[in-house]
């Protein structure tokens, strides 16, 4: 069988993974030179089955209505942007129900755990470097009372998803990361997550890509894809280049463009950009250098120490369509976060090398994958991860793989199956 996969991403490159471990003839199509160049380039790098949760939680209507005109919320709502996501808007807050957001914490939780198991062994198998670290994931808070209302959701997680997780009073929290010792009085106490996990998932991309290279796969760089014809016995797919690759199969892992080229086929994927920034910046000379992932729950931030080498700080999700632009406002919020987290490296920091990132998260209306089959026969997804894209690859490749393959998936591929939308 020889599948196409359209896009790069860590989606597509986890998918080309098993499928040609089961045997499969593989042919990667990616618009651009290399594997992993858009959401998969800047992320905030968290491997973290800490955060099943998807973003519309009950009460995310008002939320929304807030950020209307507003340049630091975590969560930004471009009125421009209104018009052309009013369906998939709708789905959004339908799945916002306490009952189906609950529901949809524990089917996320449940890929996402699979998922860290799976990564291990392509690690392992495929002898990999990323800046991988297996050091946790720290939740701080700034306030005691949102402390302790997260602590009952931490006991949700635990006793209904299996999430082990930890509560640090101050002392604690600054023994196990002392790079927080300057703002210690600003943090009442933190959340730990022990199993969490972090790393570079561009690296990821470009270096696995290099290994299926190896063993046969074929990688199609700088190929557009701009028409997918479903013929009687195969799949085709019209470059832009002029060139046409036909397949037995064809799967869609083109993240938050992924609904723009099914359309044609009839086929609607409710999937919309969430667009987040990132900064990556150089730690030398930094002696108190943070040793694990940090989400700041009071800024709505995240901070990575990639590999001991550089930080990544990772904010806001703004709904603004797919404009790629990266306006300084949200540059400046980004190392204000910094300075508000770390402000002793935040005095000394070279600002002159600061790389400035925006990327579309492929953000499903219910906040869980879309990955399985369409009303085309030869024709199958593998999208909608959202802010859990990283976390998710391993195992959304390999389900994508069993479902093509006829296999039984080791998870219920019917929670994540583009069925549920009522896509045929």
């Amino acid at each position: 069988m020889h599948v196409i996969i359209i896009g790069a991403g860590v989606q597509g490159i986890a998918t080309a993974w098993y499928l040609q471990q089961y045997g499969c003839a593989v042919t990667v199509v990616e618009r651009n030179s290399h594997a992993g160049m858009e959401s998969s380039y800047g992320n905030g790098g968290g491997l973290t089955t800490s955060a099943p949760e998807p973003w519309n939680a009950p009460g995310i209507h008002k939320v929304l209505l807030q950020s209307l005109g507003r340049k630091d919320a975590p969560i930004l709502l471009r009125l421009k942007a209104v018009p052309g996501m009013m369906a998939w808007g709708l789905g959004f807050l339908r799945a916002s129900k306490r009952d189906v957001y609950l529901r949809n914490i524990r089917r996320n939780s449940t890929l996402s755990a699979y998922s860290l198991r799976l990564l291990k062994e392509i690690r392992e198998e495929a002898g990999i470097e990323f800046r991988h670290s297996g050091a946790g994931m720290l939740f701080v808070f700034r306030d005691q009372s949102s402390l302790d209302a997260y602590v009952e959701h931490a006991d949700f997680l635990r006793a209904e998803c299996g999430i082990t997780n930890e509560a640090l009073g101050r002392d604690e929290m600054i023994s196990l990361e002392p790079s927080l010792g300057a703002i210690k009085e600003q943090i009442p106490g933190a959340i730990y997550f022990a199993q969490d996990e972090a790393g570079d998932c561009h690296q990821f991309c470009r270096n696995l890509a290099e290994k299926l290279a190896e063993r046969s796969v074929i990688f199609l760089y700088g190929e557009s894809v701009n028409k997918i014809t479903n013929g009687k016995r195969s799949m085709t797919l019209n470059l832009d280049t002029g060139e046409r690759l036909t397949g037995d199969v064809v799967v869609v892992c083109a993240g938050a463009y992924t609904p723009e080229l099914v359309r044609s086929l009839g086929i609607r994927v409710p999937v919309y950009p969430a667009k987040g920034y990132s900064l990556t910046l150089p730690m030398d000379g930094w002696e108190n250098k943070p040793r694990r992932l940090i989400a700041d729950m009071g800024l709505h931030a995240g901070v990575n120490p990639l590999g001991g080498e550089v930080l990544r700080v990772a904010g806001t999700a703004e709904f603004t369509g797919y404009d790629t632009s990266i306006p300084e406002q949200g540059v400046q919020n980004l190392l204000g976060l910094v300075e508000a987290i770390f402000p002793e490296f935040a005095a000394t920091m070279d600002r002159d090398n600061i790389n400035p990132w925006a990327g579309f998260r492929p953000m499903s209306s219910d906040g869980v994958p879309v990955i399985g089959k369409t009303k085309i026969k030869r024709l199958y997804l593998n999208t909608g991860q959202g802010h859990l894209g990283w976390t998710m690859a391993a195992a959304s490749g390999r389900l994508a793989a069993d479902i093509i393959l006829g296999r039984v998936p080791e998870v219920d591929a019917g929670h994540y199956s583009p069925e549920r939308f009522g896509i045929p």
